[in-house]
C-alpha cells in the first residue's frame, strides 16, 4: 500500500485543511493518507476528520510513544 503523508505545522489552519482536501481527491484505494500533527492541536482534528468523511475516508488515529505527535490514518471505503 502507497503512503502519502502530509505534516501540519503548529498551527492547524485553514490552509492546512485545503490541503488536506487537495491531498484526498488524489487518493485511490490502493493508497492512505497519513495527517500527522503536534498532539497539542488534536482537538482541531475535527475539521479534518469532516473533510476526510465526506470524501469517503475511513479514519484511525494513533498517537506516538513520546506523545508529542498524532497521527490521522484515512482510507477509502471499499
Amino acid at each position: 500500500m502507497i503512503e502519502r503523508t502530509i505534516s501540519l505545522g503548529n498551527y492547524v489552519t485553514m490552509n492546512d485543511v485545503r490541503r488536506v482536501v487537495e491531498a484526498a481527491k488524489e487518493i485511490s484505494e490502493d493508497e492512505q493518507l497519513i495527517v500527522s500533527m503536534i498532539s497539542q492541536e488534536s482537538d482541531k482534528a475535527a475539521n479534518i476528520f469532516s473533510v476526510l468523511e465526506k470524501h469517503d475516508f475511513e479514519c484511525t488515529v494513533r498517537g506516538a510513544n513520546d506523545g508529542h505527535n498524532y497521527y490521522i490514518i484515512a482510507r477509502k471505503k471499499h
